[in-house]
């Protein structure tokens, strides 16, 4: 794997949560952990997919919807085959798009409930 800021080798670290993959630069923020659902990124894009992760995991995990019907619309809303959907491949711009994502999923439902109580 290759910081794609410094164009470096990441080094690996076997840490207690898994092997870490960093950029060896000083002060360089591009990490990514071992598996095949995320890619290096930097500090802001990792923020970025962690925000994503906290809000489209919050409407699965309510019970509204199963995990895989919803990276299907995930899927379908950016224009991805499922198979490519991971939040740890994304860029920031693309996280950003799964938080409005979700919270438009939420927008949709308050919405459908408004329309059941009338």
């Amino acid at each position: 794997m290759i910081c794609h800021i410094h164009k470096l080798s990441l080094i690996s670290r076997k840490t207690k949560f898994g092997i870490r993959h960093a950029c060896p630069e000083d002060g360089c923020s591009v990490v990514c952990w071992d598996g095949s659902t995320s890619t290096p990124a930097d500090l802001e894009t990792r923020q970025a997919r962690m925000k994503a992760h906290t809000a489209f995991d919050e409407i699965w995990k309510s019970g509204r919807i199963k995990r895989t019907k919803l990276y299907k619309l995930l899927a379908k809303h950016l224009g991805k085959k499922s198979k490519d959907t991971h939040i740890g491949h994304f860029d920031k711009e693309t996280a950003i798009k799964v938080v409005k994502f979700a919270k438009n999923f939420w927008r949709k439902e308050r919405e459908a409930k408004k329309c059941e109580k009338t």
